[in-house]
């Protein structure tokens, strides 16, 4: 919100993991909203990702909590899509608005075309669904090129930077603001 009001990170999302344990507590849904209109956030500028392992534990609680949460104008991403429970009918049962490709698939994406074919059909069906394909673990300009090809939304790795500290941010986001221009 401090960003915000002074002119940075308009467009940015702000990304939140969710637990297993969260998604399922009383109050969770009530929570985040009140969070959010205390900081005077764009509902539609939070995000928050949940693995796909935790939908597999309480299929209807979980449903009762996204839906909630997508009520209160919260953006939901499924995190690390393909790792291991991958069940797409998540993507229809569910109020999905981004699918984040496990870095493993991203990572060989260039190189495998097994891969590259999942990855491919993956964002293919995203899109098909209205849903937002964001690409994690992006380290080479090739697999960011692959990937741009392909019509992935958003990219996300080392490729485009380190992690930096809060107070840094200002300046990377600036860094990236002139560069464009």
């Amino acid at each position: 919100a401090r960003w915000r009001s002074r002119g940075i990170g308009k467009d940015a999302i702000m990304r939140i993991n969710v637990s297993p344990v969260q998604l399922v507590t009383d109050g969770f849904v009530e929570t985040v909203a009140s969070i959010i209109d205390e900081f005077g956030l764009d509902h539609g500028s939070v995000c928050l990702e949940i693995t796909e392992s935790v939908v597999v534990d309480d299929i209807e609680a979980t449903r009762i909590t996204l839906n909630g949460l997508k009520q209160a104008g919260v953006r939901i991403a499924i995190d690390d899509f393909g790792s291991g429970y991958s069940a797409l009918w998540y993507l229809r049962e569910f109020p999905v608005d981004e699918v984040k490709l496990d870095r493993f698939f991203v990572a060989t994406v260039a190189g495998d075309p097994r891969a590259a074919a999942v990855v491919s059909a993956i964002i293919d069906l995203a899109h098909d669904l209205d849903i937002t394909v964001v690409a994690e673990g992006v380290e080479e300009a090739a697999t960011a090129y692959w990937l741009r090809d392909k019509r992935c939304d958003v990219a996300q790795g080392y490729y485009f930077g380190r992690p930096v500290a809060g107070d840094a941010v200002p300046a990377v986001i600036a860094s990236f603001r002139n560069a464009s221009h």
